[in-house]
């Protein structure tokens, strides 16, 4: 039997060890100040040292693994560039995979050596995601615990979903935590969280990991919803986590071309977003930097001649966080 995990995990691992070198031997540092060029220059720099290192991690691996979208294209409208990502296919055998990734998770805080850099692959059955459309690079987004599947969705009122939050947990709304990117075309949500009274958590970049952390259970301290406007790589990214923990995940494609959104008013299901087999289903994420926020993922560290890494991998058995040193 193929061990699967071993090499998706051994992948992401290898791939924010050698994001980890670049930023130590470069010495970068939460204090540098950027000029536009530099900030372009030093993103580009740690991508293409993720996608080489992922690429060679998957080289050999002992099933066919193909890509089916990879983040870095959006940034074209930003840098007037994509910025270096992982493409084709991978391996050789009978068994076959679909993944996406996205090599470096916040190469915004990567650069600065700041909290909150990841490397991630999320896998499932082959021809089992949804591709990156050519005329996108956004999607409305609806995340979501396992108790509020069948109650909430991306075609409601937001306040109609907090309603059901409320109804579900037992809480006060002011109990309820939800993120959403802080954009201009979130602000209808934005406005209607803010007038129901929830504990609205904006923030500038990265919705992949609080999306994963609001497929759990949430608890007292936990994200219930993560909803509105982000990038598409990163739903279909957190949508693998949402099937495999039997969770909310839905979408819907978006364009600031008014035109191009109209071809995307078909919601997307958990089922549109991964038709792959829930046993499918993997994702793993190996923190970069320190200490993340949402998941409290320990960055790479020296450790016995090596180097440690902390890991969070979700599939159908559930979340686990390992530590893994190699040399």
């Amino acid at each position: 039997m193929i061990n699967i995990r071993h090499h998706i995990t051994r992948a992401t691992e290898l791939t924010a060890i050698s994001v980890w070198k670049l930023i130590k031997e470069k010495g970068f540092t939460p204090e540098d100040l950027l000029t536009e060029d530099e900030s372009k220059a030093r993103e580009k720099l740690i991508d293409q040292a993720g996608a080489d290192a992922m690429g060679t991690a998957l080289t050999d691996i002992p099933f066919v693994l193909r890509v089916v979208g990879s983040e870095g294209r959006k940034h074209v409208h930003q840098y007037g560039e994509a910025l270096p990502t992982l493409e084709g296919t991978f391996g050789t055998g009978s068994h076959k995979l679909d993944m996406v990734n996205d090599v470096v998770e916040g190469s915004k805080a990567a650069k600065l050596n700041s909290p909150g850099a990841v490397s991630v692959i999320s896998i499932s059955s082959h021809e089992g995601l949804m591709p990156t459309p050519d005329d996108i690079d956004y999607m409305d987004k609806l995340f979501g615990p396992p108790e509020l599947v069948g109650k909430i969705s991306i075609d409601k009122l937001i306040e109609e979903n907090l309603a059901e939050v409320v109804d579900v947990f037992k809480v006060e709304p002011a109990e309820i935590n939800v993120v959403v990117m802080d954009r201009d075309r979130n602000a209808h949500i934005i406005n209607a969280c803010q007038k129901f009274g929830v504990n609205l958590i904006l923030i500038q970049a990265g919705d992949f990991l609080p999306a994963i952390l609001s497929c759990m259970s949430p608890g007292k301290q936990g994200i219930h919803l993560v909803a509105g406007i982000g990038g598409f790589e990163e739903g279909v990214l957190a949508a693998v986590a949402a099937k495999a923990l039997g969770a909310v995940g839905e979408g819907r494609g978006w364009s600031g071309d008014k035109q191009i959104s109209q071809g995307y008013r078909k919601t997307w299901t958990i089922d549109d977003l991964v038709a792959g087999k829930k046993e499918d289903c993997l994702v793993s994420v190996s923190a970069i930097t320190d200490d993340n926020k949402c998941l409290d993922l320990d960055g790479v560290r020296e450790k016995n001649g090596g180097h440690e890494v902390t890991t969070l991998t979700v599939d159908a058995s559930g979340v686990k966080i390992e530590k893994k040193v190699h040399r």
